[in-house]
């Protein structure tokens, strides 16, 4: 009697291992026919290309080469794939994915499927961009309505000492004479060179010694509010998107 039980046992075990099992190779098969390994391959490349880029002497390192060689298990990176493929697909559902990869029109999904996803990604960000666009022109607009519409006789503003405070609360105490501007902020002292492009419209470009400043992007600033004590102002990046709105305090 005991010797049955135990054989009713093992066939019960028996039985479901070889399921197991089954369904493991399934899943193996699965991997390999939609190119997951391939994928895979290829990304390890890419991570192993930049760290070269980083540091060129390990092309040439022989160390490199057989540690490039052997880093890789991907048999072991299968393994761990199978039990998701397991957790998320039936048998059924797999052995259906394994005749439809087999398919013409399966192995046409596999061989195809990269260059689709590389342009899809790319018509994606396009995408993305323009959305992007759309939501700052709607936040942005009344600041550019700001921007393009300076107010007039700013010229008292040329030179003078005003001060403002940075995005940190740090007050920054501004001397602005003969085309540069010095700003000074926690006892550190920054030059930069200003430009006035009309009445109340100016360009502001950190110093450069050679004084090539075509080669950078000047910050533009447009005043739109002026009083005996401050004056407001809008400014973007040259070549950037973005409007941001600021105060200057006049300091007598």
């Amino acid at each position: 009697m005991k010797s049955k039980i135990f054989l009713s046992l093992f066939l019960i075990c028996n039985v479901g291992f070889s399921q197991n099992y089954s369904k493991d190779v399934k899943v193996k098969k699965l991997i390999e026919l939609v190119g997951a390994k391939e994928k895979m391959i290829s990304i390890s490349e890419n991570v192993f290309s930049f760290r070269e880029n980083q540091d060129t002497v390990l092309i040439k390192s022989e160390n490199w080469k057989k540690f490039k060689e052997n880093a890789i298990d991907y048999d072991e990176l299968v393994n761990r794939l199978v039990p998701v493929y397991k957790k998320h697909l039936t048998t059924e559902e797999i052995e259906a994915l394994v005749d439809f990869y087999n398919s013409p029109a399966g192995k046409a999904m596999t061989e195809k499927f990269p260059l689709i996803a590389k342009e899809s990604t790319n018509v994606g960000i396009g995408w993305s961009d323009d959305l992007y666009n759309k939501i700052e022109a709607k936040f942005d607009q009344p600041l550019v309505d700001k921007f393009n519409s300076p107010i007039k006789k700013c010229s008292s503003l040329e030179e003078g000492r005003f001060r403002y405070f940075d995005s940190s609360g740090n007050q920054v105490i501004v001397i602005r004479q003969d085309g540069y501007q010095e700003e000074i902020v926690e006892g550190e002292l920054y030059k930069l060179k200003i430009e006035w492009v009309d009445d109340c419209q100016y360009k502001v470009w950190n110093y450069q010694e050679d004084n090539k400043y075509e080669e950078i992007d000047a910050t533009i600033v447009s005043i739109y509010e002026m009083n005996d004590n401050n004056y407001k102002f809008i400014f973007t990046q040259e070549n950037a998107r973005g409007y941001f709105e600021g105060e200057m305090e006049i300091i007598k």
